[in-house]
């Protein structure tokens, strides 16, 4: 794990283990579990995604979303991280709505990470195939200018794809990951799965294999934290017991330690798939609409807001509770704890 800030340039100490090209340290945002001293730490990643843009849109505004103002947007960012972000150990934010207006105005924490998301919201297309395109006029250097803890990759991603497809979005990655290695910051990616040329219920049944074979193909090549989908779709496997599987099979395909994403599951739905995906080796979660989502049925922001400051924070502290029970130390990816220091006397020659 590469060099970690937390948001607003407040620095912590790096963990080191020897291990080709970087050291490993650790993240900022794991969960500090009876308290915010790191001495608590458990290794577990209980972080909220309030990094939407095209879909909060459509949610302030179902009949025309692009009628959502910047405003509207940045009152809805600023009131969601202000009641959820204390709770949480890593918060992840967009550079257009979210994370200048939360800084600014100090309410994201200290002790949260901030993750700054790299990608322009939505695709490109070609033909059937979707491209990811970075946001023009972001870049790593300037979320690691801001202070973040670290940079997000949303990388749609079918292996089946045509190898010109597969090429581009595995050269977008590399080159992510190789900014993130040079400038020492954390990398997390994002692959989503989507069908092509089949239905979204005959794709259902062999998601699982996609995104393990996702987690085969892109973990290997210099990120630090993969936001996984859940292996599977529990409306064409039933079986609790297969479900675990799944996730035990990802968790021996992906070279680093992996959290499950929500994708707007309602929050019953995802609630079950953090319990299945922790026990199966996940190292806990980094979900947004499932937590929050809810609360835009109410029609007035301060109702929205009302709904986050309670029910909100409840739903997050149920998927923490499960990941502090079950969720799998990140560390254990890298060989284990004991091979882990704090610091040192010395600690910035080999840093």
């Amino acid at each position: 794990m590469r060099g970690w800030s937390f948001g607003g340039n407040r620095l912590g100490p790096p963990r080191f283990e020897a291990r080709p090209q970087r050291s490993i340290q650790r993240p900022p945002f794991v969960t500090h579990q009876g308290g915010t001293d790191a001495n608590f730490d458990t290794g577990r990643f209980t972080m909220i995604a309030m990094d939407q843009r095209g879909s909060l849109q459509k949610m302030l505004h179902p009949e025309n979303p692009k009628a959502a103002t910047y405003a509207e947007m940045e009152a809805v960012k600023l009131g969601v991280t202000e009641a959820l972000a204390p709770h949480a150990s890593g918060y992840l934010l967009d550079p257009e709505f979210g994370v200048a207006p939360t800084i600014n105005r100090f309410v994201l924490p200290g002790r949260t990470g901030l993750l700054v998301a790299l990608e322009q919201s939505g695709y490109e297309k070609k033909g059937n195939w979707r491209l990811t395109t970075l946001l023009d006029g972001w870049s790593v250097e300037k979320v690691k200018r801001l202070g973040a803890s670290a940079a997000k990759l949303l990388i749609f991603f079918n292996p089946d794809a045509p190898r010109e497809i597969v090429d581009h979005q595995v050269k977008v990655v590399q080159s992510v990951a190789d900014e993130c290695r040079r400038l020492d910051l954390t990398f997390v990616c994002e692959p989503m799965s989507y069908p092509v040329d089949e239905s979204d219920e005959m794709f259902a049944h062999h998601k699982a294999d996609t995104v393990i074979r996702t987690a085969e193909a892109l973990s290997p090549l210099g990120i630090d934290v993969l936001k996984a989908e859940f292996p599977g779709d529990p409306k064409v496997t039933p079986n609790p017991d297969e479900l675990q599987k799944n996730c035990e099979r990802l968790s021996r395909a992906t070279k680093v330690p992996w959290v499950v994403l929500s994708a707007g599951a309602d929050f019953n739905v995802f609630r079950g798939l953090v319990e299945r995906a922790c026990q199966g080796g996940a190292s806990g979660f980094l979900a947004g609409r499932a937590i929050w989502k809810d609360a835009f049925r109410e029609k007035t922001l301060a109702a929205q807001m009302e709904y986050v400051r309670t029910q909100g924070v409840k739903n997050f502290q149920a998927l923490a509770d499960l990941a502090h029970r079950y969720a799998r130390p990140w560390w254990d990816f890298y060989g284990g704890k004991e091979k882990l220091q704090d610091h040192f006397e010395g600690w910035y020659v080999k840093y």
